[in-house]
């Protein structure tokens, strides 16, 4: 017993010599070579402790050397069916070892490419039926690393799922899940077999076989879906989906959770299917009493296992199952085209829900049924959805009001709430205010038909801060503003029903607007908008043309943001008052100092309707940035001087004229009146 201890000892010492020669990147490549030879003389040995070591040190030497790499995985894989018929060593230690074999083959594979660690299927059948059950569950859960043709690993794995360890069960449903996902395998009779299995190990006594279960059931019942005809399809899908419902009030949590993760991969379902799932009292439409034959089975299904499943995972104590509830509620919407309104009632109530991850799947399972149309906001709705506006949570304050921008509200109490939902948000997270805004401005132009009693509301606050400077460009006017404006861009509201004085207000917060409403709209086409918003106001029974340049242009930029395409327009399609709008649009194209002209001229038409809206500061500043604008186009432009110079005069002449209009408005003095003097001799 000494010597042998002296000689394993000996043994272990020299592996750790071998060990530095390997590491020292000085040594030469003939030391390595007889390094490899010895490694390779010593698989041959029946000492397991010495072949762990000796299986370590081909590993380095292959990521030290790598053209070493196909050598050793060769002499490797030669041996590896050798070392686990090895005797003088027990079962334990040759699994053990042929375990640490295939863990360096996987490896060298992983790090060369190159190198293939194809095993045959009966070498690789022999070592995991002869391997103990710690090396077995390590084989198992690492199958897929080496190339097992599918039926051998899935024979091997539908065997296993009648061994008698759990872990091993568990393992070998996991191995049956990964053949199917990989593809492939269409064998019915194997197919309808292993959904059988799996159906059946629901019933298991551990928890994370039935868990593993759950997953096996739902993506072998897919398959077999999908192998159906097109009438049978929705029937297979319903018996699926009974089937996991027998286990939905399973007492782990870790099945509950696979179980409505599972419902969320089935596809679409009877609308009565769904119904019933939202209701704990089996309905007639279902069948009360009525068993269904499961064309999977040829066993008859109990339609009434789906009473009430979303409830009870709606109220489940555990948030990971609620959260996997709602999201495989979400995945159901998706494939239906109708919704009942119980769904969207128990939605709303997951928005109290305590947890931040539970109410935003909720809330976007709310965007998705407001997207398709089948959402109406009801007065319960609402208070859930005031909550979200003020969420501590982003994302949440996010969505919540993508859904508002989606919303058909049916009367002014609720457009009301909506508007002071938001504006609350505002104030308590003003670094929101962009998407603020652009909510908003969907909100008015949802609901333009109520924009006559928002103005009525809101004409006090408006005229009362535009007298207090301090407070003009407050956020909640800024707010206010923006849900007015755009209701002229829907038909049912006319423009000369707003004041002019609300674009005036808006030309001055041009830069702020323009910031909130970028995906819809740039600031040119904005300050086009609202300087022609303006004009029309003030003229007593002007409408928009549909086929005027501005609403054009606005909807071009919606349609470029929401991805659809955007034809020109032909000739027939523009009236002939639009004609010489078009024909300008192309010169700047061609120019684009013509399109930086024409902008100073929108924003000298807007400083002048400021100036006449009594907001002279604002004005005036106007007409000193399109000083600016043109003195840097006088240095670099393809316009002649003598058009750039009556530019200058032009808006110098504006200038004085605003300076003429101040006084007029506002009373002249004696001092006043020899300035007056001097500026209508200027002009």
């Amino acid at each position: 017993m000494e010597e042998a201890n002296d000689s394993v000892s000996l043994t272990l010492h020299t592996l750790s010599s071998v060990r530095s020669l390997i590491i020292n990147a000085e040594t030469s490549v003939s030391v390595i070579s007889s390094v490899f030879d010895f490694l390779t003389g010593l698989l041959s040995r029946d000492d397991s402790p010495i072949l762990h070591h000796v299986l370590k040190l081909l590993s380095d030497l292959s990521l030290s050397r790598n053209e070493l790499a196909p050598q050793i995985s060769e002499s490797i894989l030669s041996n590896l069916l050798r070392l686990q018929n090895s005797s003088g060593a027990d079962d334990e230690n040759r699994g053990r070892v042929a375990a640490e074999s295939l863990a360096v083959l996987a490896s060298l594979s992983e790090r060369n490419p190159s190198v293939a660690t194809r095993i045959d299927g009966e070498v690789f059948a022999s070592i995991c039926l002869g391997a103990p059950v710690s090396s077995r569950m390590w084989i198992i859960r690492n199958a897929e690393r080496f190339c097992i043709p599918s039926s051998v690993l899935f024979t091997l794995c539908f065997g296993f799922t009648k061994d008698p360890y759990p872990l091993i069960r568990k393992l070998a449903l996991d191995g049956l899940v990964y053949v199917c996902e990989a593809g492939g395998f269409d064998h019915v009779h194997a197919v309808q077999g292993c959904y059988a299995r799996a159906v059946e190990l629901l019933g298991d006594a551990e928890d994370s076989v039935r868990s593993s279960a759950v997953r096996a059931v739902s993506v072998w019942g897919k398959v077999l879906i999908a192998s159906k005809d097109e009438r049978s399809r929705r029937e297979c899908s319903d018996a699926v989906f009974l089937k996991l419902c027998s286990v939905v009030r399973d007492m782990s949590v870790d099945v509950r959770v696979e179980v409505f993760k599972a419902f969320g991969v089935i596809g679409s379902l009877s609308e009565s299917i769904i119904l019933q799932t939202l209701s704990k009292k089996v309905l007639k439409s279902s069948g009360k009493g009525k068993k269904p034959l499961d064309r999977l089975s040829n066993e008859s299904a109990d339609a009434a296992a789906a009473a009430g499943v979303f409830i009870h995972g709606f109220e489940d104590e555990f948030y990971e199952v609620r959260e996997a509830a709602v999201d495989s509620f979400h995945s159901l919407s998706v494939n239906s085209s109708e919704f009942p309104d119980e769904a969207v009632c128990l939605l709303m109530d997951m928005l109290y829900d305590d947890y931040m991850v539970v109410r935003l799947k909720a809330l976007e399972a709310l965007h998705h049924i407001a997207d398709t149309g089948n959402f109406k906001i009801q007065e319960t709705y609402m208070p859930a959805f005031l909550d979200a506006f003020i969420d501590t949570s982003e994302n949440i304050r996010l969505t919540a009001r993508n859904i508002l921008k989606l919303a058909k509200l049916p009367d002014l109490k609720l457009v009301n709430k909506g508007v002071d939902g938001v504006l609350k948000s505002l104030k308590m997270y003003p670094q929101d205010e962009p998407d603020i805004l652009s909510t908003l401005f969907l909100l008015g132009q949802n609901h333009s038909n109520f924009v006559v009693n928002i103005i009525k509301r809101f004409r006090e606050k408006l005229e009362t801060d535009s007298g207090n400077k301090s407070e003009f460009d407050s956020r909640q006017v800024s707010a206010f503003l923006v849900f007015i404006i755009s209701a002229p861009l829907s038909s049912k509201q006319s423009i000369t029903s707003i004041p002019p004085l609300v674009f005036s207000y808006s030309l001055a917060m041009l830069g702020k607007f323009s910031c909130g409403l970028h995906d819809m709209m740039d600031q040119d086409t904005l300050l086009a908008y609202l300087a022609h918003c303006t004009t029309l106001s003030a003229s007593s029974g002007t409408e928009f043309n549909k086929a005027d340049m501005l609403l054009n242009a606005y909807r071009r930029s919606n349609a470029d943001h929401s991805g659809n395409p955007v034809l020109p327009q032909t000739s027939k399609d523009i009236s002939a008052e639009s004609k010489p709008m078009a024909s300008i649009a192309k010169l700047e194209i061609v120019n684009p100092t013509l399109k930086s002209v024409n902008h100073i001229l929108l924003k000298i038409k807007a400083a002048w309707l400021l100036l006449q809206s009594r907001c002279s500061k604002e004005a005036f500043r106007a007409l000193r940035a399109c000083k600016q604008e043109l003195a840097t186009l006088t240095a670099n432009s393809s316009i002649s001087n003598g058009a750039l110079e009556f530019m200058c005069q032009y808006v110098h002449l504006i200038e004085l004229l605003a300076q003429v209009h101040r006084p007029v408005y506002g009373g002249v003095t004696s001092y006043g009146a020899s300035h007056f003097k001097l500026l209508v001799k200027a002009i």
